[in-house]
């Protein structure tokens, strides 16, 4: 409303009641403060402000489209000199209606009147009345809530959701949900328009764990978002045993308190399944069963005949000295193609996994190798062995990136060809069941390999950012259910990585695993690997 001049005839000059002389006769003579006469004034201008309003109102309310006679100029109202025009205005801005059209103002008022307002709006072109019923059921369509897609976009060429045998859209289900949950509550406005118009940013739901809310209070840290969100975010046991530990984070530490308590929450999650260390398959077995060390020392004794029958036929209902029992005693397994099954079963197991005997007639499967030097590596072991089986070696990117990162990508590529592995780019290992590469390789992998997974870098973050690491969750948790329908019953994924990783972390990779119905089998040391020698710094 504080705008410098009106723009129709009859509207006062501007005048702030601030600058308004104090009449002469409220003085006395001999200077001082007449109170009785500085009323009698106050009443007077009251009076004359009264008048003048309705002078002007009846100016305002006047037919816009009569004209004043041309021999009489326009006649200011007689408005007092302390009357605030701006309230007037204010009044009736719902029934304003302008003495003048913008085309009749001299190009110098629209300019200096309306210049800062037309940078923030495009021009109105008149519309063709024969093309504005085309328009119209266009503007409905636009104005109507859109279903949520339900396709899973992704690369060129994906299938749709109909297109997917039904057995296995469950695989696809994960990155739906995780769509629709980043789409929930984030319209097209952004947050900072979104608290610029609201004039404040929302108000943190408060933590629903009583003990979460006692701990933020404790910590005196319940106006900290941040460690708010990671409480809220996290399962009630971790939460009580945390309360229980008596930790609290340290105010001089390098890292946030948020980042705090979310590797100490995470710490204590971790404590509830097998280390991330070196782990053999009878020790991975006993973390499965919640078994004794005496148990665990019971089993490390076995052949690998016996331990074999052990290892795939308990389940927890029998008890464990009668299942060893009956391997012992009777004749339950075929041991004609096991190879060494009067050998101890803890060492057999373990270097048949360290030297890469897999199923020499299923497929293997390489993702995300960047620089496809692991697969070479794996396909000239695989030739070694006569493996009848073919090597599939994948990248996650296209193949013009691959070829401006790693100059000798070709040579590579045509170094796996003549060594009868085929190779795919663009591959995103989350979503096989999309990609009509992929069909009809249901069940023919039996081993499957995976080297260093990482979602990505975040800007502005570290890996293990309470705020971003749930990238890293999903990216396992997705891909083990994306490999469900593709690995052959008994074969084996394996997964290389850091036992000190903060994104991906040891953790991820056996929760992943086994929330798709996956078995932890063993943890081996790196150094220990038949194929460890091409280093993660070189793009593996």
């Amino acid at each position: 409303a504080e705008r410098k001049q009106s723009a129709w005839p009859g509207r006062p000059t501007e005048r702030k009641p601030s600058q308004d002389p104090v009449p002469a006769d409220v003085w006395g003579e001999d200077g001082e403060w007449e109170p009785d006469a500085a009323a009698e004034a106050d009443g007077s201008l009251e009076e004359e402000a009264e008048l003048g309003a309705e002078e002007a109102a009846e100016a305002l309310s006047a037919d816009p489209e009569e004209d004043p006679a041309p021999e009489e100029a326009p006649q200011e109202p007689d408005v007092a000199d302390d009357f605030d025009p701006w309230k007037l205005t204010l009044a009736r801005e719902d029934s304003f209606e302008p003495r003048c059209d913008d085309d009749e103002l001299s190009e110098d008022f629209r300019e200096e009147e309306y210049g800062g307002y037309q940078d923030d709006y495009d021009p109105i072109e008149d519309i063709d009345p024969d093309a504005a019923g085309e328009i119209a059921p266009e503007l409905e369509e636009n104005d109507e809530e859109k279903e949520p897609d339900e396709t899973p976009h992704g690369r060129e060429g994906d299938l749709t959701i109909d297109e997917i045998p039904e057995d296995h859209r469950g695989a696809v289900e994960g990155n739906l949900q995780l769509k629709r949950a980043l789409s929930q509550d984030h319209g097209q406005d952004s947050g900072k328009k979104r608290r610029r118009l609201d004039g404040a940013a929302p108000a943190l739901p408060p933590v629903e764990n009583p003990v979460a809310n006692r701990l933020v209070k404790q910590w005196r840290l319940d106006k900290d978002s941040a460690t708010t969100f990671v409480l809220r975010m996290a399962d009630e046991e971790s939460v009580e045993r945390l309360a229980k530990t008596r930790w609290a984070p340290n105010p001089t530490h390098p890292r946030s308190p948020a980042e705090q308590v979310y590797e100490q929450l995470t710490r204590l999650r971790e404590r509830k399944g097998p280390p991330g260390g070196p782990l053999d398959c009878v020790g991975a077995f006993g973390h499965r069963f919640h078994l004794s060390a005496e148990q665990d020392e019971m089993l490390a004794r076995l052949d690998h005949k016996t331990l074999r029958h052990v290892l795939r036929e308990f389940d927890g209902e029998k008890p464990l000295p009668e299942v060893v029992s009956e391997a012992e005693n009777g004749d339950l397994i075929d041991d004609t193609e096991l190879a060494a099954p009067d050998k101890p079963g803890l060492f057999v197991l373990g270097r048949s996994q360290c030297l890469e005997l897999i199923d020499p007639f299923g497929d293997a499967l390489v993702l995300g190798d960047a620089n496809l030097t692991f697969s070479v590596q794996l396909a000239e072991h695989r030739k070694s062995l006569h493996h009848a089986g073919r090597t599939l070696a994948t990248t996650f990117e296209k193949y013009e990136t691959l070829i401006e990162r790693y100059p000798e990508i070709d040579a590579t590529i045509k170094q796996l060809n003549e060594l009868g592995a085929e190779v795919l780019h663009n591959v995103d290992c989350t979503r096989l069941a999309v990609d009509p590469r992929f069909q009809g390789m249901e069940e023919k992998f039996g081993a499957v390999y995976y080297n260093f997974p990482h979602a990505g870098v975040v800007s502005g973050f570290f890996d293990g950012h309470p705020f971003v690491r749930w990238r890293h969750i999903n990216l396992m948790t997705l891909f083990f259910r994306a490999l469900r329908g593709y690995v052959k019953p008994g074969g084996c994924v394996k997964v290389a990585s850091n036992s000190g990783a903060t994104g991906v972390r040891y953790s991820d990779i056996i929760g992943g695993a086994i929330a798709s119905e996956f078995v932890h089998d063993e943890t081996f040391p790196f150094l220990e690997w038949q194929l460890s020698r091409d280093l993660r710094s070189y793009g593996t």
